[in-house]
């Protein structure tokens, strides 16, 4: 939703993946610390009030004071001071060179501050008011979000007046819908589907690798409470128990990139010489005997919506069946609404096992996912992460190595960092590493829209079919 209420400073040309200006018009690196950006002076906000480079400060200094303690604070840090030169004028300083400085820029949405100030967060959240090409109009929870196209908007206008956002749990239910005309674009279409919807006569489907990578959360710190996924024998158990390969082939149709670690094919400091965890049950087997648990063990399998994964529900029962041949039961416990599901993850109920991926935010980067979900910061006294409450794994050797990669310029010694950061994560067997996505959409034939490259479904380039 975010891209249709809000704009960024910069944004990234979706043919070319390279970053370009927004409500930036320019920018320049003044030395190693220092970035100075010029600012259109045409930008007003929904509610009148004007963007300048006050609105540029106020925003960025909310999420860097740590008081507030907002969950995106860690991706901006490295910011260390946001001066106003003038009006269109706004100087970034930051602690040490910071290679992905402009990558976390493209994901820094702006509100405006006397909106804030009087309202406050907990109104905005509800009531949403950016510079985006789109207004809000009304949020029914769990069931739509209503956007009205800014007639005001400094950019390209969105060709569709509304654009709704509905949300519609069961997969079945959205292709009918997709097929009768209730609703122009289902996301995740499951791959065994995609005949159905070509054949149908008012609807196609597309097809994009996408920057998100898909994994099973393995809980090595026992944040969920002592368990045997702790072993790290048990963790590579798992990883040779279950045929990644095999539902790629079958589930998926071949429909996503077989990857050996956590990094996305598409981001910068992906190492494809590392191999996968190869498919072999009596390894496994033999890897839960030396753990201590020659007659297998029963464990919690958690799940969610399959919205945001192609072919999640099939794959689930699959893995959930290849592990059932090694000794090790597993009980699904599928949680069909987003919100919950992500509160477990982040107060670390989720485990032992679950479903995760991760979308990298649009940040073609290792650091979109290491710095997010694997910088851990160490553990406190309860075991629970000090830096991040995504992280089910904790290194604090390898905390060092994410640092060093985000305070250099040096892309040749970035992608030695990631490359040993890799080696270690899947030496540890700290998740079971599944795939890249290739993004599926099903998508009515009265509209004209283009796939994306970063799975962020932007409705303001629709347009109805010539």
């Amino acid at each position: 939703t975010r891209p249709h209420l809000f704009d960024n400073l910069v944004v990234r040309n979706l043919d070319t993946g390279e970053i370009i200006p927004h409500l930036a018009t320019s920018w320049k690196i003044v030395d190693d610390t220092t970035w100075e950006f010029k600012l259109r002076d045409d930008v007003v906000f929904h509610n009148g009030e004007k963007f300048t480079a006050q609105t540029v400060k106020f925003n960025y200094d909310r999420i860097l004071n740590p008081d507030n303690n907002l969950p995106q604070r860690g991706n901006h840090k490295e910011i260390k001071s946001v001066e106003v030169i003038d009006d269109t004028t706004v100087r970034f300083t930051t602690h040490r060179p910071y290679p992905i400085m402009l990558e976390r820029m493209q994901n820094f949405q702006m509100i405006p501050e006397g909106y804030f100030k009087e309202k406050g967060k907990a109104h905005i959240a509800e009531n949403p008011v950016g510079t985006g090409p789109y207004k809000f109009v009304h949020w029914i929870r769990g069931r739509e979000l209503l956007f009205e196209r800014n007639d005001n908007y400094w950019g390209a206008k969105p060709a569709l007046k509304y654009a709704k956002i509905r949300i519609i749990p069961d997969t079945s239910t959205q292709i009918a819908e997709l097929l009768s005309g209730g609703i122009d674009i289902v996301r995740a279409l499951p791959p065994d589907q995609i005949e159905v919807v070509n054949a149908s006569g008012v609807a196609r489907h597309m097809i994009s690798p996408i920057l998100r990578t898909g994994f099973l959360q393995l809980d090595s710190v026992g944040r969920s409470g002592k368990h045997p996924v702790q072993n790290v024998k048990v963790r590579q158990a798992i990883n040779h128990a279950v045929n990644i390969d095999g539902y790629i082939k079958y589930i998926l149709n071949g429909n996503a990139d077989r990857v050996a670690t956590v990094i996305n094919p598409k981001a910068f400091g992906y190492d494809s010489t590392i191999a996968p965890y190869e498919y072999d049950p009596d390894k496994a087997r033999a890897l839960l005997k030396e753990a201590g648990f020659p007659d297998g063990f029963e464990l919690r399998f958690r799940t969610g919506l399959t919205t945001v994964e192609p072919g999640l529900e099939q794959t689930v029962q699959a893995m959930a069946a290849d592990l059932e041949k090694v000794g090790i039961k597993v009980k699904i416990d599928q949680i069909n609404e987003v919100g919950p599901y992500v509160t477990q993850v982040k107060e670390g109920k989720a485990g032992p096992l679950f479903v995760w991926s991760w979308g990298y935010y649009s940040v073609f980067d290792a650091d979109g996912i290491l710095y997010d979900l694997f910088h851990c910061g160490g553990l406190d006294e309860n075991g629970q992460p000090k830096d991040t409450s995504w992280a089910y794994y904790c290194d604090e050797e390898m905390d060092k190595w994410i640092e060093a990669a985000r305070g250099t310029i040096d892309n040749e010694e970035r992608q030695k960092l990631y490359s040993q950061i890799q080696k270690k994560l899947h030496e540890d067997a700290a998740h079971v590493f599944k795939w890249g996505f290739h993004g599926i959409w099903g998508v009515s034939k009265r509209l004209t829209w283009k796939a994306p490259i970063d799975e962020i479904d932007r409705m303001f380039l629709a347009a109805p079919a010539q």
